[in-house]
């Protein structure tokens, strides 16, 4: 009785599975592998075929050497070539010395002195004073900013950053101790210039609230201590006028 005939009168089972199952799986394993290998060695087989790539019988090797110069004439013959006139360019005069007599010779003025005649000038100077400069030492000179340079209180300078006190260099004022003693609060606003290199170079105190406590005299103590950033005009560092108002608090102990 055959697979069919099995299923088809209920006598199919576990055993019958294997015994049909098993055969059928190796045959169909064999015929994957010879199909993977047919697949495979296709363009082996395609080249066994296609046999021998014909040769040519004859073969020319020409020189480019000898191309090049047909190339050229062709070349100038249908294209005019424009020849461009070379610039006349004089050739540079070189001065000629002329020798002259020793008399006849002016020594020309020193304009800018020397580290070596700065330095005993220096020394000179301050001879008397114990102004010691070492050998060798740079000297820079650097133009100070008087009070006649210092625009007047009033005068408009614009500017588009304004300068602004460095923390750990602003310094607060302490509280009077008359102030303390009569328990009165204060307020003292002072107009300070501020130069481009943000030290104060003048103050003056505009309004004192109340007056002769003693607050006008602490801020005057501090302000001289403080450093600033610079006003920006244009992007470069100027020198303003800069109002600070100083608040002085009383708290009872």
């Amino acid at each position: 009785m055959d697979f069919f005939e099995q299923l088809a009168s209920g006598r199919y089972g576990s055993f019958e599975l294997k015994r049909v199952v098993g055969p059928n799986l190796l045959r169909g394993f064999i015929i994957a592998v010879l199909l993977h290998g047919v697949v495979a060695a296709s363009p082996v087989i395609v080249e066994l075929f296609k046999g021998e790539e014909e040769i040519p019988d004859k073969i020319f090797v020409i020189d480019p050497s000898q191309v090049q110069p047909t190339l050229k004439r062709k070349r100038d013959s249908s294209v005019e070539q424009v020849k461009i006139a070379r610039p006349k360019i004089a050739p540079p005069k070189a001065a000629i010395p002329i020798a002259v007599k020793e008399d006849e010779i002016t020594e020309e003025p020193q304009l800018i002195a020397s580290q070596t005649e700065i330095a005993d000038f220096m020394d000179a100077q301050g001879a008397d004073e114990g102004l010691d400069i070492p050998d060798g030492a740079q000297i820079e000179f650097k133009e100070a900013a008087s009070e006649e340079d210092i625009p007047d209180m009033g005068v408009f300078i614009p500017f588009e950053v304004a300068p602004k006190p460095l923390p750990d260099f602003s310094p607060q004022p302490a509280f009077p101790e008359l102030a303390r003693t009569a328990g009165v609060a204060g307020k003292v606003t002072v107009q300070v210039y501020v130069d481009k290199n943000g030290d104060v170079k003048k103050w003056k105190i505009v309004k004192a609230d109340p007056k002769g406590l003693g607050f006008e005299e602490e801020v005057e103590k501090v302000i001289k201590q403080w450093k600033f950033t610079p006003a920006i005009q244009q992007g470069n560092p100027i020198g303003v006028w800069v109002a600070m108002p100083f608040k002085f608090e009383y708290k009872k102990n």
